[in-house]
């Protein structure tokens, strides 16, 4: 599977730098990036579905699909969640390229089990969504000051625990 992709408006192709292949076949990739206080450790993150072309996930993608789970499953999808900002609060970033190169996902291996039964609601596996929480946050957290991933998780939970409207949601998520 071509795993490769062209920048917008650059005659150049990125091959992913890590890539990590999910129990159902999916696969979500890691690219260099060019951002922040330390560009030469900023990645982004892409995933490939069978079937689909390489996509690149929009918060809006991940968080529409923690509602419909959470319109299903609400006590466990705000428990995934919180456990979503725990994986944030503790997660450390990348201090080399080699170290972001070669790294192995820790989270979705111990959370999958879990949350499994959230596997049946929406489009997203939960091993996906806590692949994408935890590259995600160390990349956010490679950027002092960056915090707009973390507000997305919180405004999620405030949404499951009724504090936040369905249209709040997708309003502050399509605007990242």
């Amino acid at each position: 599977m071509d795993l490769s992709y062209k920048v917008r408006g650059e005659n150049i192709r990125l091959n992913p730098l890590n890539k990590f292949e999910m129990k159902d076949g999916n696969i979500v990739a890691i690219y260099q990036g060019s951002r922040g206080q330390y560009p030469n450790l900023d990645f982004i993150v892409k995933y490939r579905k069978e079937g689909i072309r390489l996509r690149t996930p929009s918060h809006t993608h991940w968080i529409i699909d923690l509602v419909i789970k959470g319109e299903i499953e609400k006590e466990l999808t705000l428990e995934l969640v919180e456990d979503f900002i725990q994986i944030y609060d503790t997660i450390t970033p990348f201090d080399k390229e080699e170290d972001r190169n070669s790294y192995q996902l820790v989270y979705p291996q111990r959370m999958t089990e879990k949350y499994q039964k959230l596997n049946q609601v929406g489009s997203l596996s939960v091993e996906m969504l806590v692949t994408f929480v935890e590259l995600f946050s160390m990349c956010e957290k490679r950027t002092e000051g960056a915090f707009m991933f973390r507000n997305m998780l919180k405004l999620c939970k405030q949404y499951l625990e009724g504090e936040k409207d369905y249209y709040q949601v997708v309003g502050i998520s399509k605007r990242v």
